[in-house]
C-alpha cells in the first residue's frame, strides 16, 4: 500500500472505533452476574488468558491505557495475591478442565512485577489450570524495566513472545512524550532473547507523535528492521484527551496533521517492504513464515483485546484490574478503581463492574466486522443490509471498497479507511452520535 491521498484522508477524518471488540467498550453497561456465571460455566475447549498488570513507574503523556503510577515495586507482591485468588473465583465457575493455550500479559507494565513475584503469577496460572502442549505465552515488555537475569527469568517461566515497546528512536520524539529510552536498551535485549534461542519478538512502534518527520520515521524503521524482529505493531497514536488528561501535554507538544501521519504510515510501510517484512491487517507487519502472514493469506486471521491473533475460537478469561474477557458471547471488564477490585475478591465477588450479552444480530454483525477488520473481506446476504449497502456507495465511487452480489471486498486503498468501512456496519455507532468517542481516523 501506498499513502493515500491527503483529499481521501481529509474527506474520511472521522471519529470510530479500532474493533478489538464489537460492541465496543462504550456499550458496556452492568453486566449481570448469573450471565458470566452461565458463559463460565458452558463453554468448552482452551482459553486465551489475559491480565492486566496496571503499575508504572512513570507516565508515558501519550499512553492510553488504565495504568497506576507508583515507585514501590512490592505493590506487585499484594496485586499476584489477589490475581490468583480472582483466579480460583473463575476456576470455580468453569464447567470442567480447561488449559490454557494462549496468555498475554499486558499494562501498565507488567515487568514492574519483581522477578520472584512473576514467577509466583506465572507458576500460579499454570498450576490452575494447566498449559495446552504449544502454549502462546507473551508478555508486554518496557525495555526500561529489564536487565539481563530477569529476560533469563521470563525465558525459564516458558515465555516465548515478546513484544518490547519502542514507540519511537527519535531523543527528541521520546522526550516529547516523556520517554527517554536509549536504543542500545532495545538492541541489548533483543540480543539477551537471541542467546537463548529463537523466539517471537515484536516490536512496537507509534506514528502521529511530536516532531516525527519522514526523515527521522524511516531512520527508526531502517533501525527496527536491522533488529529482524518477527513482527512489527505500527499504532496510530490515539489522541482522547477527554478521557486521558495527560495527553493534553503531547497536544502541547505539537501534533503531525493528518496529512503527515498518512506520510508517516507510509514511509514505514514501504521502509519495512524493502526490509522483507509482509503487511498484516491495519497495522501489523510480519516476516513471511510468521504465522500471522499465513493467516492473513488463508483468510483465518482473527483480532481480540490483544490485537492480531491466530488462534480462533478461544473464549478469553480476563484478569487484573480493568481486564475485559469474553466467553461464549459474553464481554467482561473487571473494576477500574485498584481498591473496588480488590475488595470485590477478598469478599468472594468476581469484580466484574460491566459488560454485555451479545444477541444474535450482534454475533452476526460481529463475525462480519471482524472479517472485514482482519481478512478485509466479508460474504453476507446483501438483502440484511440494505441502508449500510447504500451508504457504502461513496466509499465505493472513491476506490475503497467493492461491492458485490455476495458481499464486499475492501481494496488496497481501502485498507488505509478500515476503521470507516467497518462504522458503517455499527449499529450502535449509527444509532448513537455521542459513542463517537473514540481517537480520529486520520
Amino acid at each position: 500500500m501506498s499513502s493515500p491521498p491527503e483529499a481521501l484522508v481529509e474527506r474520511y477524518r472521522t471519529r470510530a472505533p479500532r474493533y478489538t471488540s464489537y460492541p465496543t467498550a462504550p456499550q458496556f453497561r452492568p453486566l449481570d452476574p448469573a450471565a458470566l456465571d452461565a458463559a463460565l460455566g458452558r463453554g468448552v475447549g482452551p482459553l486465551s488468558v489475559y491480565v492486566h498488570v496496571p503499575f508504572c513507574r512513570t507516565l508515558c503523556s501519550y499512553c492510553g491505557c488504565h495504568v497506576e503510577i507508583r515507585k514501590d515495586r512490592s505493590v506487585g507482591a499484594a496485586y499476584v495475591d489477589t490475581l490468583l485468588a480472582e483466579l480460583d473465583l473463575v476456576r470455580a465457575r468453569l464447567g470442567g478442565p480447561r488449559p490454557v493455550d494462549q496468555l498475554a500479559l499486558g499494562g501498565g507494565t507488567p515487568t514492574f512485577l519483581r522477578p520472584a513475584d512473576m514467577a509466583r503469577l506465572v507458576d500460579g496460572i499454570r498450576g490452575r489450570l494447566g498449559f495446552t502442549a504449544q502454549p502462546d505465552v507473551s508478555i508486554e515488555i518496557d525495555p526500561r524495566t529489564v536487565d539481563a537475569p530477569y529476560l533469563d527469568t521470563l525465558v525459564e517461566l516458558g515465555f516465548n513472545r515478546f513484544s518490547f515497546g519502542v514507540q519511537d528512536l527519535a531523543p527528541a520524539v521520546l522526550a516529547s512524550v516523556n520517554r527517554p529510552q536509549p536504543a542500545s536498551l532495545v538492541e541489548d535485549a533483543v540480543g539477551r532473547l537471541r542467546r537463548h534461542g529463537e523466539f517471537d519478538l515484536n516490536l512496537d512502534l507509534m506514528y502521529g507523535l511530536p516532531h516525527q518527520t519522514e526523515e527521522s520515521f524511516a531512520e527508526t524503521v531502517a533501525e527496527v528492521a536491522r533488529l529482524r524482529p518477527t513482527r512489527i505493531a505500527l499504532f496510530h497514536y490515539a489522541h482522547v484527551p477527554w478521557m486521558k488528561p495527560a495527553q493534553k501535554l503531547v497536544e502541547r507538544a505539537g501534533l503531525p496533521d493528518p496529512a503527515l501521519k498518512a506520510r508517516l504510515f507510509g514511509a514505514a510501510e514501504r521502509g519495512f517492504a524493502a526490509a522483507g517484512y509482509v503487511t498484516v491487517g491495519m497495522d501489523h507487519f510480519a516476516l513471511p513464515d510468521d504465522a500471522l502472514v499465513a493467516a492473513a493469506r488463508n483468510g483465518t486471521l482473527q483480532r481480540n483485546f490483544m490485537g492480531y491473533t491466530t488462534r480462533a475460537g478461544l473464549d478469553q478469561v480476563g484478569l487484573g484490574v480493568s481486564a475485559i474477557g469474553y466467553v461464549d458471547g459474553v464481554y467482561a471488564q473487571d473494576r477500574k478503581d485498584l481498591a473496588a477490585w480488590e475488595a470485590d475478591v477478598r469478599d468472594g465477588r468476581l469484580p466484574t463492574e460491566r459488560g454485555y450479552v451479545l444477541s444474535a444480530e450482534d454475533l452476526t454483525r460481529r463475525a462480519l466486522i471482524m472479517d472485514l477488520f482482519c481478512n478485509f473481506r466479508a460474504r453476507f446476504p446483501v438483502s440484511a443490509y440494505l441502508d449500510e449497502w447504500e451508504r457504502l456507495a461513496p466509499l465505493e465511487a472513491d476506490g475503497l471498497v467493492r461491492r458485490l452480489p455476495d458481499g464486499l471486498d475492501v481494496t488496497p486503498l481501502g485498507r488505509h479507511f478500515i476503521r470507516n468501512v467497518c462504522a458503517v456496519f455499527d449499529r450502535y455507532l449509527e444509532a448513537d452520535p455521542a459513542a463517537r468517542r473514540y481517537s480520529a481516523t486520520a
